[in-house]
């Protein structure tokens, strides 16, 4: 299915911003060269780094199937049973997983210091919600 994928993450000064990018390359498979770094004031006026990557059809397909298939057991349940509050009206699929798990090498669902995943299905190949189906159906795939 055709989409896009942006990939959105704050780093604090204090932490290896190298290392973060190094890692989001081998469990997602982006190229380095596609992650874009800018500086930033936080709330406090301390500085922070915006991560930023996004990704072409081909990589976000495998993007997609890769972060399902790394999920916990429970996660997976989690999300599937919850689906419809991980899409919004355009049907982008939204997905935030823990920056600090993903440095460790694992992936796990986080609200807290994330990096935010947009999966953005094309407006022709989207219609009665097939790209909403076709996660689903990634979900229950065994």
């Amino acid at each position: 299915m055709p989409l896009s994928t942006s990939l959105q993450a704050v780093a604090h000064a204090t932490e290896d911003i190298p290392k973060i990018i190094l890692k989001m390359n081998e469990i997602f498979s982006i190229p380095k060269e596609r992650f874009l770094i800018s500086r930033a004031r936080g709330h406090w006026d301390n500085e922070i780094f915006l991560i930023r990557a996004d990704c072409n059809h081909q990589e976000s397909n495998v993007l997609l199937e890769t972060i399902i298939s790394k999920l916990k057991t429970s996660e997976k349940y989690y999300l599937l049973h919850s689906i419809s509050n991980f899409f919004d009206e355009k049907d982008n699929f939204y997905i935030r997983l823990n920056k600090q798990s993903v440095c460790m090498g694992t992936i796990s669902l986080s609200e807290h210091d994330s990096i935010r995943i947009r999966f953005k299905p094309t407006k022709e190949h989207n219609q009665n919600n097939k790209f909403r189906d076709h996660v689903i159906d990634l979900f229950t795939k065994k």
